[in-house]
């Protein structure tokens, strides 16, 4: 289901509601980029569950896959991107990179991104 601008808008209104530190500009954008889901009910639960946990900081997990998509349209949503440094994991959940930022060798907002630890970066 391809979600229209006035349901994308609609969406982002109410999730700037919850959440008022989450622009509607940028939710919009987001659902944009993001707009072959389920559907608009699916959407809607996964965003406003996403959007009411406090440790959720920004609204890009929303599109991640998880528990907070409904049972029947987490079989429906796209493969999740792997992770750039680990084979065979998932980008926004590799634990290779988890471990890593536990022990402080690659920074929190390199998970599933390429990351070259600076003691590599300075070997001839």
């Amino acid at each position: 289901m391809i979600i229209t601008d006035q349901q994308k808008r609609a969406v982002a209104y109410l999730l700037h509601e919850i959440r008022p530190d989450w622009p509607v500009a940028s939710l919009v954008s987001l659902i944009d980029k993001h707009s072959d889901v389920p559907s608009l009910g699916a959407l809607t639960v996964a965003a406003t569950t996403k959007a009411m946990e406090p440790t959720c900081q920004t609204p890009a997990p929303i599109f991640h896959p998880g528990p907070h998509w409904p049972e029947a349209a987490r079989r429906q949503l796209p493969k999740p991107p792997p992770c750039e440094d680990h084979i065979g994991q998932d980008g926004h959940t590799c634990r290779s990179c988890h471990a890593d930022v536990k022990a402080g060798i690659r920074p929190p907002d390199k998970i599933g991104k390429h990351h070259t630890p600076e003691s590599e970066e300075e070997e001839p």
